[in-house]
């Protein structure tokens, strides 16, 4: 991309901004209007479609709310792909092999650093 000093990302911005200021909004129409509101969902206003008793209302109501807040069908599908994710990640994190947060034997590591020292101080303790 060339730079050119005379343009701007400015000019495209007010170019724009003129183009927006000349359009006039569209406005719906009450034809537009009565056909969506025809076209919505009803609600059961007092009235209760799963059978009569104590709390059907309140069921039904919590149904129409559950829909209206997850439209995208069975609650338990994500769910569950959310539990196996959750799973998959802990049984990575506590088996992965490269990870730090494994132990070592006291007696092993003193032992490797015993090793280390005495392969790296050879021959220096003969000459004090």
């Amino acid at each position: 991309m060339v730079d050119n000093p005379r343009y701007s990302d400015q000019e495209d911005f007010e170019f724009v901004q003129n183009l927006f200021d000349q359009l006039e909004p569209e406005q719906a129409t009450a034809e537009l209007k009565a056909d969506i509101l025809r076209a919505a969902p009803t609600a059961n206003l007092g009235k209760s479609t799963r059978g009569f008793g104590f709390g059907s209302k309140f069921k039904s109501d919590l149904d129409e709310l559950i829909d209206y807040l997850w439209p995208f069908g069975a609650l338990w599908r994500p769910a569950t792909g959310l539990v196996a994710a959750a799973m998959f990640g802990i049984m990575f994190g506590v088996t992965d092999p490269l990870s730090t947060n494994g132990t070592q034997d006291a007696d092993e590591a003193l032992t490797e650093e015993i090793v280390a020292y005495s392969a790296e101080a050879e021959g220096q303790l003969e000459d004090l």
